[in-house]
């Protein structure tokens, strides 16, 4: 697992260079994030216990989760 910590900012540079995320697991302290190649294969898995993060991702579906 990386070191790195989940940011807004992060998760959006990620999709502008063509990558997608995946919510692993969230909840009221903690959010864990796959961020996922054009492929939807795993490449890092980042987390996060800022609140404004968690909100972020209670409402910004992923596109890999929609059919």
């Amino acid at each position: 697992m990386s070191a790195e910590i989940l940011t807004i900012d992060r998760l959006e540079e990620w999709v502008r260079s063509g990558g997608h995320w995946r919510v692993v697991d969230i909840s009221t302290e903690h959010v864990t994030v796959d961020l996922c190649a054009c492929t939807g294969e795993p490449m890092q898995r980042l987390g996060s216990d800022d609140p404004t993060v968690i909100g972020y991702l209670r409402t910004a579906p992923s596109d890999l989760d929609q059919d």
